[in-house]
């Protein structure tokens, strides 16, 4: 608990007082959680973790991306609700971002 505790008052110490205190300065801002990622998969690999407490380990992960394929058929009822919510959403997102520039520009 004090780990998840301590990566996240790294990652808001990074974000909010060093992006804030170097933004003049800094062409981007320092992107803490993917040097998070980084530090925590160093020290996974340096200190065996997946040895010491069989922890799932990913191993060598493929170059490039898959080919596309169509989906089995026959799970399609699980994940036709999915697909609606995740449509609703982007629908509702963007007919309030096309509200909000409209009025900014109208």
């Amino acid at each position: 608990m004090e780990t998840e505790a301590l990566v996240c008052d790294v990652r808001v110490y990074v974000q909010e007082y060093i992006n804030e205190r170097f933004k003049e300065t800094l062409k981007l801002p320092i992107p803490a959680e993917l040097l998070l990622v980084i530090f925590a998969t160093v020290v996974s690999h340096f200190s065996r973790l997946h040895d010491r407490y069989a922890l799932p380990v990913v191993g060598e992960i493929p170059l490039g991306l898959p080919q596309p394929r169509v989906p089995p058929m026959a799970a399609a009822t699980s994940y036709v609700v999915d697909a609606l919510v995740i449509g609703v959403v982007g629908f509702v997102v963007a007919v309030t971002m096309a509200r909000l520039m409209a009025e900014r520009n109208l």
